[in-house]
């Protein structure tokens, strides 16, 4: 069995299945900007919280501002040097084959003193820029077998790679080590940036996907792993009112507790309202409710959730966010950082229209599949609403969801009346009736 050394970065020993293997050489290379030293940085920080102490050597950056940037991102290092569990060796004023030794003698008193079971060398490609070809498969050899493989280390290469260029280094760097990742900045055609962590090598390990977004954040980098399948929670049979008495009357009772619900239709039938009502419902039981706006700022929202709820005791939380200043993979993160903190009992995501014009449809369906596979483990009953006229259009997103209640309107003796149907409701029979919806007095009625 393979021994594994948990890096502790958000979502990458989930995808590596533990880690990096035991006393590998991992080379990590990258685009400027693109997280290696950060990367790098988690890489030592958790291993001391494994009980690991660790070595890190920069030839790009004095200490004090390693030590400011990182805390700057939440990475604090003060007081591990003094517990003797890392040390932080300068290698700036690299100019010959000879300090390039000073150095790693440096580096062979370091990792004896404090008996280090960790190491990073940032960046290599300020050696190789003094070494050639030949001299540099020598020093990475002189490195591995002095250094790292003597002394059981876990190793963590960092090397520079220009925008454009695909070769690390001299092109010997990767055939050496045991594992290549590869960091990317990709600029999006909304103006973000989009960085990317591609898996090229990795000796012992299976990945099933060879590319991952990630993003940096307090506290460091969180890759985006899709969710699998297996976190499915069953659908409850607990039925919960959705405030409208009609409506469910229409679903056997209400909506099954854990399930997802896709309320579609063009705007202005009332998808909004009636999300409103089905959050406000679950409040005054004592639920934790969370509205989740694309569209309108979360002053409006919590005005109208006032006028709807009458004096009904329990508060809804509303968010507002804009998807246009969100990766996918950011936004999922959101999602994700959503369900840990707020826990919520009922959950509605408004306007996934608006969402849907900021992705690529593969990326857009992909999302509303992961947060529908959070919301069944998580257990939240939660409702989406897009504004789309299901009845008459193909709405893909339709596959995912548990029910889907759909609004339109129809002219009537020269006046526009608003519809609603319940169009779906997995495993559980459901009312098929056409009936009228209508807002009075700041209720929502459904008859007919």
């Amino acid at each position: 069995m393979l021994e594994r050394v948990r890096t502790g970065v958000v979502g990458f020993d989930e995808i590596t299945g533990g880690g990096f293997a035991k006393n590998s050489v991992v080379l990590l290379a990258g685009n400027p900007g693109s997280g290696k030293t950060t990367f790098g940085a988690e890489f030592i920080l958790n291993g001391i919280r494994f009980g690991e102490p660790g070595v890190y050597v920069s030839f790009i950056e004095l200490k004090d501002e390693f030590l400011r940037n990182m805390r700057n991102i939440g990475l604090n290092f003060d007081g591990l040097e003094e517990a003797g569990m890392f040390r932080f060796i300068e290698g700036l004023n690299l100019r010959s084959e000879k300090a390039i030794e000073a150095v790693i003698s440096q580096v062979l008193d370091a990792v004896t003193r404090i008996k280090a079971r960790r190491i990073v060398f940032d960046s290599i490609t300020a050696i190789t820029s003094i070494l050639g070809r030949r001299e540099i498969r020598g020093f990475l050899h002189s490195v591995l077998t002095r250094i790292i493989k003597v002394n059981d280390l876990t190793a963590l290469l960092i090397a520079e790679v220009p925008f454009g260029a695909e070769q690390v280094g001299w092109g010997v760097e990767e055939f050496i080590v045991d594992a290549v990742i590869m960091l990317k900045v990709i600029p999006t055609e909304t103006g973000l940036i989009k960085r990317v962590l591609r898996i090229e090598k990795m000796r012992g390990v299976n990945v099933e996907h060879a590319s991952y977004e990630f993003i940096i954040s307090k506290g460091g980098i969180r890759v985006y792993v899709p969710p699998d399948l297996s976190m499915v929670g069953a659908v409850e049979d607990e039925r919960l009112k959705t405030g409208v008495g009609e409506l469910d009357k229409m679903l056997n009772g209400g909506l099954k507790r854990g399930s997802v619900t896709l309320v579609a239709g063009p705007s202005g039938t009332g998808k909004s309202l009636l999300a409103m009502q089905f959050c406000i419902s679950g409040a005054s039981r004592g639920e934790k409710a969370v509205f989740l706006s694309y569209e309108e700022p979360a002053c409006q929202v919590e005005s109208l959730i006032r006028e709807f709820k009458r004096g009904v005791e329990g508060e809804v939380h509303v968010i507002s966010v804009s998807p246009r200043r969100m990766t996918p993979g950011a936004h999922f993160d959101m999602f994700r950082r959503l369900f840990d903190e707020e826990k919520p009992s009922r959950l509605v995501v408004d306007g996934l229209t608006t969402l849907e014009k900021a992705y690529s449809e593969a990326e857009f369906f992909e999302m509303i599949r992961g947060l529908t596979i959070l919301s069944k483990a998580n257990k939240t009953t939660t409702m989406l609403t897009i504004a789309k006229d299901i009845v008459k259009e193909n709405v893909p997103i339709a596959t995912i969801v548990d029910n889907i209640i759909a609004l339109w309107f129809e002219v009537e003796e020269n006046t526009v009346k608003r519809k609603i149907t319940v169009l779906k409701e997995r495993r559980s029979p459901h009312g098929v009736e056409i009936k009228e919806l209508n807002f009075e007095d700041g209720r929502i009625w459904v008859y007919g």
